[in-house]
Formats: C-alpha cells, structure tokens, sequence
C-alpha cells in the first residue's frame, strides 16, 4: 500500500483520482479504515484550518496509524501554494517515521507553478503578486519559499522549472511531499516496476444531472460562474431565492457563495450545505461538483460518509468519487478550472 496524507479532502482527492487513472487501486479516507485492500490510500486530515500545534498532533496520530500497515511509502500532500501549516505537519511525519529529511516539490508545473531560484512564479507573476496574496486564511505576502515554510533544516525544497525537474525518487530516509505533479512522476516509477495496467478514463453520461457547490472565493474570482454558464449551469449564489421548481427543470445548477459580504468561512459553507442538501436527497442519479476542500468536508460531514472508492476517470487535477451507496462526487481545489466534460 502506499499511503497520502493531506490537509485537505480536494488534495487526497486529486492524488487519489491520479493513482487510480494509472490503474492502482484507490481510496480516500476521512478515517483511517487499516482494513482496506486499496494499493493507495489517501487519508485526509482536515488539518488546514486548525492551529499548527492541533494540525501536527494530528498529522502525527494518523501517521503512527498508517505505519503500523507498513506502506511501500508515505507521500505527504500539500497545498501547492504551501497553505496551511506545511512545515509543521512535515515534520511531525519526520518524527513518526524516523526519516531524515523531507524533499518537498510544492510546485505543479504543469499548471504553470514553478520555483527558480527560490522564488514561487504562477506563469510569470510572482506568488505575492496573485490572487493568493489575499486568501482569507494564508495570505501568500511573499513569493520566496524559505519565508513561506518557515526555518527547517529538514525540509529541501529543488528548483523547479519544468517537469523534468520533477523526476528524482527520494530513497528510504527521505519523505516525498509536494503538490499533485511530484506525486504522479513518483508513481509513474512504480507503474514501471509493477506494470500496472492504466485505466480507460470515461465521461459523464448526458443523462446523468450535475450539482456543483462552489464554496470557494478563488474560484470565484477567478470567473467560475461565467464558465459554468457557458457549459450549460444555470447558477445561483447564496441570497438568491431557489426557484421551487428550478432543479426539475434543469439538468445543471450551480450553487456557490459568490462574493458575500460575510467574510466567515464556516458559516458560509454551511449555508451552501444547507441549500444544497434537499436537491441532493430528491435525487440518486446525479453527479455533484464540490470546489474546495471545506466544501466538500462539510458536505461529507454532514451526511456521515467516511470511506470513498476513486474511479478512474483522468480528469486532470480531480477526484472522481463515490461513498457505498450514495452519488458520484467530482472534488477538486478551488484555484483550478473545471476539465472540459468532467460535470
């Protein structure tokens, strides 16, 4: 087994639908089930949002849990704009397992995230000077990575320009950790050694109705709704009345908080959740896009679902899910665009 751990639900996802577009086995986890014969397992902590002291005790529990299955190896699995308590959660691992040292690969250059000469570069733009720079919990105020991770003798973060950069494999005493593009060229080895047949990607079928809850600002600002809209979404933003007889008469909505003047994160979430829960219990055959990983935390939350099997779909930088018995889930971070045909 290997195994991932992420902060967030998006993360495991995204790792989760890659391990299983190459042919492995996979699941995503809120609680760690040892019972599992997955060949992946990504294990969401949920940790992004907590304090560093709360995000590395718990980071290091499942940890401890995981080891006592003895994985092939653990992939520690951050945000690639290094949000959340990055250098904290590592190092907890690193005290687990015993390794010496973390190589961290944060940048995802496939998408155009890259680090030269230490600095984080979204195409050309330096990190500071993005959308990032204003996220409500990690503000990215620098673009040098050393400033964002913090001082650790542990933690080596390369170069990373192009995807050739991505190719090296850290050997026992080192722990991989970094975004979505690290973590494929990392299994790519594996697929070689154990010839792991790929997967036939699919797509939704036009039958099929699609939900998606957007509950991220970046999204948003990024122009989401305009995009859905073009792809058929009707949308609507909390504030609005749900016409009655909206969703019977359309086979795409989108539900998202827009940009609201409330600026609690929790308390919007919940309201998304709240909107959304009645579409989704009259209806068994649907397809739900969740943008953002406390979107789809709390919507897995509030209905109990903990276990989740990964079907290989290859829709690049999304997890294509579904829990025993409830409806397919399409999860994916919120900076990131939507695949065409994925919803």
């Amino acid at each position: 087994m290997i195994a991932i751990i992420a902060d967030d639900f998006s993360g495991a996802a995204e790792l989760a639908g890659i391990a299983a577009t190459q042919g492995f086995k996979a699941e995503v986890h809120t609680k760690f089930a040892p019972e599992s014969d997955a060949d992946v397992i990504a294990v969401d902590t949920n940790t992004r949002l907590l304090t560093a002291d709360e995000a590395a005790r718990i980071t290091g529990k499942v940890t401890q849990r995981l080891v006592r299955q003895r994985p092939l190896w653990i992939y520690k699995k951050t945000d690639s704009v290094m949000r959340g308590h990055v250098r904290a959660e590592i190092e907890a691992i690193l005290n687990v397992t015993g390794q010496k040292e973390c190589l961290f690969i944060p940048a995802n250059p496939s998408k155009g995230r890259v680090i030269v000469d230490g600095r984080y570069f979204i195409g050309d733009t330096p990190l500071d000077q993005t959308l990032f720079a204003h996220d409500p919990h990690f503000p990215r105020r620098s673009s040098v990575v050393g400033e964002l991770l913090g001082p650790s003798k542990k933690i080596r973060i390369p170069n990373t320009r192009a995807a050739a950069d991505l190719d090296q494999k850290p050997d026992a005493c080192t722990l991989p950790a970094g975004a979505a593009d690290f973590f494929e060229s990392l299994l790519r080895h594996e697929v070689s050694k154990m010839a792991v047949p790929s997967s036939v990607a699919t797509s939704p079928s036009g039958e099929t109705r699609a939900l998606l809850l957007c509950g991220s600002l970046a999204a948003w600002e990024q122009g989401r709704a305009e995009e859905m809209r073009q792809g058929g979404f009707i949308v609507q933003t909390l504030g609005e009345d749900l016409p009655p007889d909206l969703w019977r008469s359309t086979r795409k909505l989108m539900l998202a908080i827009g940009r609201p003047a409330q600026t609690d994160g929790a308390i919007l979430t919940e309201r998304l959740i709240d909107s959304a829960l009645p579409l989704i219990v009259e209806d068994t055959n649907l397809r739900i896009g969740l943008e953002g990983g406390a979107t789809a935390m709390a919507l897995i939350r509030r209905i109990g679902w903990t276990r989740f099997e990964v079907i290989p779909e290859g829709h690049l930088g999304v997890g294509t899910l579904r829990p025993r018995g409830g409806p397919v889930l399409c999860v994916k971070p919120g900076s990131y665009p939507w695949p065409a045909g994925c919803l």
